[in-house]
């Protein structure tokens, strides 16, 4: 007979083993993150630097300090939405165009699908910030046109998801083989939308009310598991070692994948600043935490960061193609936006599609027209230290 003590451990053990996939290997096996959520610790939420992603709309509002004035600005903003909102529920990603309503003859994507259907797009906070705008107006104003345009776009984002749990750039998909069709990190494209079906399910202003029906609500908890799950199974294993994501992956190999002749496969210190910073907005299963905190080490490593070091925009109007945007700062930090996916190596690219490891040997167009580095880890770092993490 064993000892309560070898009970305790086999139980845990049996526990962990559950919440972990058992033994078929990471990110494999029945996992249940709603399952293993229900008694796992959350994070204090102050100062995650996530929340910023649902930000964009609020520059599309009425900045006059009148209430009525401001109110029927965005109420003609938002009539103006509604009639661009494509047959699926999607938009596309130049807000510019709301400036006017949509005259029934205009391309309301500049991508098309098969057959000529046009595309919506979570590219650019596009149709996130647009569900955004119109629940703020519908809780002001309270006209349904609003209130039912967010519910379409809410269904076109939940229809979306991939079957693995991923957002795709696009819906439908992209004709051939095309980029869009990846999921989509880059520029925090999925993780925008997975904050707002957080705050879409946790009823935050202005997702609060009866912007959304029970039905949509209900559905919210299961598509934010499928999505952590993608990102669980994605994450780029290196000597053994979890590290951090691409800007985009395989929807069902989860591989990382290129876009764009200059966006090589790689591990990004841009994008995947926002997946860990989202992952710590979720209940810290074993699961979840250790992909965190792997994350975090990687930023750490001293062979990623680069000390005393700033990434520094040639001014607007500058010509001088000899000036070089890596520069030395004291107490600075910078990371790079791509590393090889083997090796703690910051490279660049160009539209040749060539690697290279000095940011002075592209074209210059590439060079100053693209952000190839920045302070990318240093709100997570200072986030994740609050935390203990």
């Amino acid at each position: 007979m064993s000892s309560p003590r070898t009970g305790l451990v086999t139980l845990f053990v049996m526990n962990l083993l559950c919440a972990c996939g058992g033994e078929e290997g990471e990110g494999s096996g029945p996992y249940s993150i709603t399952t293993a959520a229900s008694s796992a610790p959350t994070l204090d939420q102050t100062n995650n630097p996530v929340y910023a992603e649902l930000n964009t709309y609020k520059s599309w509002l009425s900045t006059s300090t009148n209430a009525a004035t401001a109110l029927a600005a965005d109420t003609t903003k938002a009539n103006n939405i509604v009639s661009w909102q494509m047959p699926h529920g999607g938009f596309y990603k130049i807000p510019s165009w709301y400036s006017s309503a949509w005259n029934g003859k205009a391309a309301r994507s500049e991508w098309l699908g098969a057959n000529g259907v046009e595309l919506g797009t979570i590219d650019n906070g596009a149709t996130v910030s647009e569900i955004l705008f119109l629940a703020d107006v519908y809780k002001r104003g309270g006209k349904t046109n609003h209130r039912d345009a967010a519910r379409r776009a809410l269904d076109f984002l939940l229809t979306m998801q991939s079957s693995s749990g991923g957002w795709p750039q696009v819906y439908p998909a992209r004709t051939g083989t095309s980029y869009s069709n990846y999921i989509t990190f880059n520029d925090n494209a999925m993780v925008r939308v997975l904050v707002l079906l957080d705050h879409a399910s946790r009823q935050k202003a202005p997702l609060d009310g009866d912007i959304f029906t029970a039905e949509q609500r209900a559905k919210l908890a299961t598509a934010i598991d499928k999505g952590v799950n993608y990102i669980l199974k994605a994450q780029i294993v290196q000597g053994g070692v979890k590290t951090v994501w691409c800007a985009q992956h395989d929807p069902a190999s989860y591989a990382p994948k290129g876009a764009r002749a200059y966006e090589l496969p790689s591990r990004s210190g841009s994008e995947s600043v926002g997946i860990v910073a989202f992952l710590m907005t979720r209940p810290q299963t074993a699961e979840v935490k250790a992909a965190v905190q792997a994350a975090i080490a990687w930023f750490k490593r001293s062979t990623v960061k680069v000390a005393n070091t700033a990434y520094v925009k040639r001014p607007s109007g500058n010509t001088d193609d000899s000036y070089n945007p890596i520069q030395t700062r004291s107490g600075s930090t910078m990371w790079y936006r791509f590393y090889d996916l083997n090796q703690d190596k910051g490279f660049f690219s160009d539209r040749t599609g060539g690697k290279f490891y000095n940011i002075m040997d592209i074209e210059a167009e590439r060079r100053y027209g693209y952000q190839w580095g920045g302070d990318y880890g240093t709100k997570l770092i200072n986030y994740s230290d609050s935390v203990g993490y």
